[in-house]
């Protein structure tokens, strides 16, 4: 179930405006402390990363299309179910969310989901290594 917040822009850079943050990349540590925050306090997510600053639009941006990414069948190998609305993401993929080229579909911001998921392989621990 996806997650939604609302930041309020007080400057000229706005959440109405996706591509002023298409080419913003957010550290793949600090994007998965953004989901923690956001599923533990969604309001209090984005001052994790400033506040209204471009990275926290970035970081929102990047979670909102990696919402929309959860619907293609290329995540499903990825994703466990937990309960009937709830799945078991891996940080690797929360992570690469935030490196992984996005692009535009008619007006949503979606990610190319081989890009995310080599990302994702990338972010990895190599198998052996525990």
């Amino acid at each position: 179930m996806p997650h939604k917040v609302i930041m309020k822009s007080t400057g000229s850079h706005s959440m109405n405006d996706p591509q002023l943050n298409l080419s913003v990349r957010v550290d793949p540590n600090d994007m998965v402390q953004y989901v923690h925050n956001l599923m533990a306090a969604p309001q209090l997510a984005p001052l994790s990363l400033g506040g209204d600053t471009a990275l926290a639009r970035a970081a929102h941006l990047r979670w909102s299309a990696l919402n929309r990414a959860f619907a293609d069948p290329r995540l499903g190998t990825w994703m466990t179910p937990q309960k009937r609305d709830q799945v078991h993401v891996p940080a690797a993929l929360i992570a690469a969310a935030g490196v992984a080229r996005l692009t535009m579909e008619g007006d949503e911001v979606v990610f190319d989901i081989p890009t995310l998921l080599d990302a994702t392989l990338q972010l990895c621990e190599p198998a052996g290594n525990g």
